[in-house]
């Protein structure tokens, strides 16, 4: 067998790079692609303002680098991006852009990490789904948004990962990595919880369809197969085999959410029912002894019970050094198993943002509607030439679909998750058009795939640099505005000028209603007071910030002769999705073209008074006249 690095070259030309080394030429494409969505996630990073829950990472991890951190809070989700956020302040300083680095290095993370499936997916796959995470409006967004979406996106793709290149060849470090990678995806966020719910979901159905085949009299030798049998060409074996195992596996699912979403049953008795009957299945199909020798039992029993010990350990170990602050406050160990899925059992009652259960399929396909189109036709693709990677994609982004949907806390950001099985599943769908790119009506078929990737990249860079903040971008939710940045940077520029003229600091008084996003950009201000209704009886700043009718600014008499203005603090668009379809879906059309909303009743903001003194005022009068 001879080696690529072994082939002659007859030149640098791509098509012969690509011919003579292709294992080469694809990772220079997808290192491009990293390279671009790199550049892309850094363009303009620092223009928008903080996002409210932005505001909240920046500022625990500023209070993580300022050894003030008081632990693990599950409101806030896991400590581990305050941690990595904080060591880029160390080293890069404090600023918009360093706050989301941690979603920029993840996101392009996300772009690499398809190269690792290679063998499987095949160049089309691979190359679609890193083209996908890198360019698509979703994923473009998000990865650039200091939360810890990207971050969370990033590790349940790791695993996944590594989990296939276990099942292809099991290895001794293989089940520690995922150790690691499951302690941090639960040290980032709880929807770790959903991630392993869907992986074990699709274990017990492969398993279940494994033993069907072995007492449906399979041959020995495919029953003996213990390694990744299913080629990126779809070649089937041991992992590939049957396709019905998705259906059997998923419409339960899909019943049990429905079921539950309807009466209201409770949280963890709808998971357990559904494992118990996805086990019930197993067990009707194979007796204990053959579940055995299924092959993917095989391949787990493959690394020795030291190896399942090691991984084991990992988990435990960082499990613990990062709930418990560094080993620094021991009760978050415990904390760390229990608050975070006690928290988000209690969610599921609150509906935070108040979207239906369909929020996703109005959401997605909107900016995704190519993404859609081409997983649609990837799902086909692998339900008639199923390969082990293929289902596992097909499964993950459709339990995805049905886990986020039933779950009842609905934001775009976690739109992300259900967009990266989808983007491989797209990636099937470019395989089965270039494969039958012989066929007559394959020409129509590029044209119009030509107009919708041009239209999706037009829309990426409409939505992230033109409407970045805009609230009519239904990707743009709680964003801090430009009103309430430009008072912060009025007052620093105030204060400065205060100090160099020998006149003291500027003094701000900010309601306790507002605190967030105060709490991040005041953080380091010299002069700055908390109050609420009652203590503001007392208080005399020159710069007062309230919630607006909360009546702060008239509530003390020393604030009687400042002038109050009214702005906006956040600013949101409620879209109420039943009503998008106004006169024939025109409501969608004209909101397509140019983002003109359908309800526009709906369009409001959350505002703050603020209050200046007379003080203040003479002074920016003086710095104006100084230049």
């Amino acid at each position: 067998m001879i080696r690529e690095r072994q082939a002659a070259l007859g030149g640098w030309r791509p098509v012969e790079l690509w011919r003579r080394r292709p294992d080469t030429a694809l990772a220079v494409a997808v290192a491009t692609m990293a390279a671009a969505g790199l550049v892309l996630r850094l363009v303009e990073l620092a223009e928008r303002p903080l996002h409210h829950d932005e505001s909240i990472d920046a500022w625990y991890s500023w209070k993580f680098l300022e050894g003030t951190y008081e632990g693990y809070n599950p409101v806030y989700h896991g400590p581990l991006r305050f941690y990595l956020t904080a060591a880029i302040f160390r080293v890069f300083g404090e600023s918009h852009a360093t706050a989301r680095m941690v979603a920029v290095l993840a996101g392009v993370g996300l772009i690499v990490l398809p190269w690792f499936l290679r063998r499987s997916l095949g160049p089309a796959v691979t190359l679609t789904a890193s083209a996908v995470l890198a360019f698509s409006p979703i994923a473009l967004y998000m990865t650039r948004l200091g939360r810890e979406d990207s971050l969370t996106a990033f590790i349940t793709l790791a695993m996944m990962v590594v989990i296939v290149r276990f099942l292809d060849r099991p290895r001794l470090l293989l089940p520690a990595l995922l150790g690691f990678l499951l302690a941090a995806g639960f040290a980032v966020k709880e929807t770790t919880f959903i991630a392993v719910f869907i992986f074990g979901g699709f274990f017990l159905a492969l398993s279940a369809e494994q033993a069907a085949q072995q007492s449906g009299g399979e041959n020995a030798d495919r029953r003996r197969e213990a390694g990744l049998a299913a080629d990126a060409d779809g070649n089937r074996g041991g992992f590939a085999g049957w396709a019905w195992m998705l259906p059997t596996g998923l419409v339960p699912m899909g019943i049990a959410f429905g079921f539950s979403a309807y009466y209201e049953v409770e949280v963890f008795l709808t998971l357990g029912v559904y494992g118990v009957l996805m086990a019930m299945i197993l067990l009707m199909l194979a007796d204990p002894q053959s579940i055995w020798e299924l092959p993917v039992v095989r391949a787990a029993r493959t690394v020795s019970g030291w190896g399942w010990l090691l991984a084991a350990a990992v988990f435990l170990f960082f499990f613990a050094l990062w709930f418990t602050v560094f080993f620094d406050r021991p009760e978050g160990f415990l904390d760390g198993f229990t608050e975070g899925i006690t928290y988000w059992r209690g969610e599921q009652d609150t509906n935070r943002g108040s979207e239906p259960w369909h929020y996703y399929l109005y959401t997605i396909p909107l900016y995704e509607y190519l993404v859609c189109a081409l997983a649609v036709i990837g799902t086909v693709h692998v339900f008639r030439n199923p390969t082990f990677v293929g289902k596992l994609m097909v499964w993950t982004a459709v339990a995805s679909w049905l886990s986020y949907s039933w779950a009842s806390e609905r934001f775009p950001w976690l739109a992300l998750h259900i967009l990266v099985p989808m983007a491989f599943l797209a990636g099937y769908g470019v395989q089965a058009l270039w494969q039958a790119r012989r066929k007559m009506w394959m020409p129509a078929v590029w044209v119009v795939a030509a107009g919708l990737v041009a239209s999706t990249l037009f829309f990426a860079w409409r939505t992230n640099y033109v409407n970045q903040r805009d609230p009519r971008e239904l990707l743009t939710q709680v964003h801090t505005t430009d009103d309430y940045l430009d008072t912060v940077e009025r007052i620093e520029a105030l204060n400065e000028y205060s100090k160099s003229i020998g006149e003291g600091p500027v003094t701000v008084a900010v309601d306790t209603a507002i605190s967030v996003p105060s709490l991040w950009y005041l953080r380091d201000y010299e002069a700055l007071w908390w109050i609420d209704r009652a203590s503001a009886q007392h208080a005399s700043t020159d710069f007062v910030l309230a919630l607006a009718g909360s009546g702060i600014a008239g509530a003390a008499p020393d604030l009687a002769d400042h002038r109050t203005t009214s702005l906006a603090l956040r600013d949101w668009w409620a879209p109420q999705f039943e009503s998008y379809h106004d006169g024939w879906f025109s409501g969608w059309g004209n909101w397509l073209v140019d983002r003109q909303v359908w309800n526009e009743a709906t369009l409001g903001s959350t505002d703050f008074d603020l209050s200046v003194s007379p003080r203040a005022l003479n002074l920016e009068a003086r710095m104006a006249a100084a230049g």
